[in-house]
């Protein structure tokens, strides 16, 4: 029975009482559950038992990690990424330093068009080894848990290619890499048609995916310029029909209905969602939609940020991603994110942490095993740089972690 022993914790945040509760919103610093002096034992991958101040006897003789007097937390779960792309789109953000904007980049040929051309043009070994050396990356910022997109395929043949090697990725990388086809993002050039290109998804790649398990996930681009809710509709209703689990880019730039659609549709989760009506917030609020905040975007874009205020008073979940992608946020650093969300979107520091850990996993329905240190869950846990969570708040990821250790297993 593999085992290990972390003692020495200054600060262990368990997030029990949020786990014991099963509760997302109201969130509160003493839901952290925080131990002084705390310890973790760990067998078989999973956390067997945990306490703070004297450790018992019979776990002594175990391999042992000392945190030395660090904060210990759940691993970080980053909810929303694209991280398997093609070709290189930093020279947008100069033309964004120049007064470009999202849609400016987009009617040029560039944006999201830019890298469906590069990333078809580029092979699969390549792609792998790209997507992998960005996960390492994502775990050397205590990201245990990785939702990982496609979107820049936009062909039935080619979504599958990149949900393929999204599978072999998740097989040769130690996190756990939940894989979402987002199989409607944006018109490639060389389809005119948009009805058709949905039809097309839908009745060709949707049977695909349910047939063979290739995604956890299906979403889709709701926003103006892009796919409408009346253009997702038909494909929303057949993912579901299929037992295809949804999630939604919604309401990014503008109130196009997605938040309150996404709820609709009984989505997981709505992502982005600054312009998204107060309606929609409540109609989410309603179905447990979480909202996810992706701060860095806004930063990286100099677009509005969402106000956590309004998910707040609505009751509706948050969590924080780091969207990190090619163009509009090309950032891999989620503490980063999380920083950003208490400053600019209105987070406390105990809001933010849960952001990143047991709300995103409710983003990605895997709150019965991840994201809070219970006995039983998977023993996915960050030895961060920094004592307290204040510190970790402040430091807007500039301090590593010590230690980050996945499913039992100690890795940097």
């Amino acid at each position: 029975m593999a085992q290990l022993l972390i003692r020495n914790c200054g600060q262990l945040v368990t997030l029990a009482p949020l786990a014991q509760d099963k509760r997302f919103t109201r969130i509160k610093a003493d839901d952290l559950g925080a131990l002084n002096q705390g310890w973790l034992a760990i067998a078989d991958g999973k956390i067997q038992d945990l306490g703070s101040g004297q450790i018992p006897e019979r776990y002594e003789r175990w391999p042992q990690l000392d945190a030395r007097g660090a904060l210990v937390t759940p691993g970080l779960i980053d909810c929303h990424t694209h991280p398997i792309f093609g070709g290189d789109r930093t020279h947008e953000f100069a033309l964004r330093l120049s007064g470009a904007t999202y849609q400016d980049i987009a009617a040029r040929g560039g944006g999201i068009k830019y890298s469906i051309r590069s990333t078809r043009a580029a092979d699969d070994d390549l792609l792998l080894q790209k997507t992998l050396a960005q996960l390492w990356v994502f775990l050397r910022n205590g990201v245990t848990t990785v939702e990982a997109k496609t979107g820049y395929g936009q062909s039935v043949a080619e979504e599958l290619r990149l949900l393929k090697i999204l599978r072999k990725v998740g097989a040769a990388s130690p996190q756990t890499v939940v894989v979402t086809c987002l199989a409607l993002h944006d018109l490639p050039a060389d389809v005119p048609d948009k009805s058709e290109y949905v039809k097309t998804m839908r009745d060709q790649l949707l049977p695909e995916l349910a047939r063979t398990g290739l995604a956890d996930w299906v979403d889709a681009f709701v926003e103006d310029g892009y796919f409408s809710v009346a253009d997702v509709e038909s494909f929303a209703q057949k993912a579901r029909s299929l037992g295809l689990n949804l999630r939604v880019h919604a309401d990014e730039f503008n109130d196009s209905g997605a938040a309150f659609a996404a709820a609709r549709w009984g989505a997981a989760s709505a992502d982005h969602v600054q312009a998204a009506s107060d309606t929609g917030i409540r109609a989410m609020a309603d179905a447990g939609t979480v909202a996810v905040l992706l701060p860095g975007t806004s930063f990286y874009t100099k677009i509005a940020y969402a106000k956590a205020s309004r998910y707040r008073d609505a009751d509706c979940p948050i969590a924080v991603a780091s969207d990190f992608n090619p163009g509009s946020c090309f950032i891999g650093n989620l503490p980063f994110a999380a920083g950003l969300a208490a400053l600019y979107c209105g987070l406390s520091a105990a809001e933010a942490l849960v952001a990143v850990t047991w709300n995103a996993a409710r983003a990605l329905r895997l709150e019965h095993k991840k994201g809070a240190l219970v006995k039983g869950y998977d023993a996915d846990i960050v030895v961060h740089g920094v004592s307290s969570v204040e510190q970790w708040i402040a430091h807007f990821g500039q301090t590593k972690p010590k230690e980050v250790v996945i499913g039992g297993q100690r890795l940097t």
